[in-house]
């Protein structure tokens, strides 16, 4: 007796829905689920939407200062813009400092090297990248303007070498471990030398209010930042001195410009009577 064997058929097409239409299911929760561990540690997110338990205390404080962390990340992308919105459209440099801008570059680089060599997480330093990009383009544009043109693209080469070194690894770790040890007193250095060139010339020139402001606010959130994720006191007190040294240059530019809008009503005033005598 010959036994037969069926012969194996393809899958239905009902199957075949059925199997893609789990795949995809199970595609979009992996998505989803790693869109949401980039806001909540791997730990927060068992805690929340494992074990349910929404009111975790430690994990608020982590996930908001994730999302604070990654609002700054997308406002330093506009943070300086205003600056060189400014200087562009008076075509004009007057008032900024590139030593001032020079020392807080070597700041913001130290930060940056020191976050990326530390491997901390992108939402506690990766606004020093844009802040580093928009810093060179205003000092770029000072010296054009100052018809400095050599000196701007040395300075541009120079910036883009040490960059590249940067993230090939090829800096000495003791060179960015002492870089960003003193970014804290370079980037206080760098604003109290705006400030004092402020006071020298009785003007803050074409600072924009704009960038200060954002940049104040800025430092002010990454102190809360810098204590969730990092607990690093080189990072924390670096923000605490810059948001001081901020504070300095935004009470210069209310006084300054309540001041020559003061002075400017005066001369008017002046040229008023003189010109009534007149007649």
């Amino acid at each position: 007796m010959v036994r037969s064997h069926s012969t194996p058929q393809p899958p239905s097409s009902q199957h075949r829905s059925h199997f893609q239409s789990h795949d995809y299911g199970n595609s979009v929760s992996t998505t989803i689920q790693q869109a949401l561990q980039v806001l909540f540690t791997e730990q927060c997110y068992d805690e929340i939407f494992v074990h349910m338990n929404f009111f975790d205390m430690d994990c608020m404080k982590i996930t908001l200062s994730k999302l604070i962390g990654y609002s700054i990340l997308v406002g330093s992308l506009l943070v300086k813009v205003p600056q060189i919105v400014k200087i562009k459209w008076n075509k004009s440099g007057h008032g900024v400092s590139v030593i001032a801008d020079t020392i807080m570059l070597a700041a913001i680089f130290g930060s940056m090297a020191y976050g990326f060599t530390s491997e901390y997480p992108l939402s506690s330093y990766g606004d020093s990248y844009f802040l580093f990009i928009q810093t060179i383009i205003i000092i770029v544009m000072v010296l054009y303007y100052e018809k400095k043109y050599v000196l701007a693209g040395v300075y541009l080469i120079l910036c883009l070498l040490l960059t590249v070194l940067m993230f090939k690894k090829l800096i000495p770790e003791w060179i960015i471990w002492n870089l960003a040890a003193t970014s804290m007193i370079l980037s206080v250095t760098s604003r109290l030398y705006q400030a004092y060139c402020n006071y020298r010339i009785k003007s803050t020139g074409n600072l924009s209010a704009i960038s200060m402001l954002m940049l104040f606010f800025g430092s002010l959130a990454r102190i809360f930042t810098s204590i969730q994720e990092t607990g690093d006191h080189t990072l924390i007190w670096t923000y605490i001195l810059n948001t001081i040294a901020n504070g300095i240059l935004i009470l210069q530019l209310g006084y300054y410009w309540s001041a020559t809008t003061t002075t400017t009503m005066n001369d008017e005033h002046t040229e008023t009577v003189k010109q009534k005598k007149k007649e």
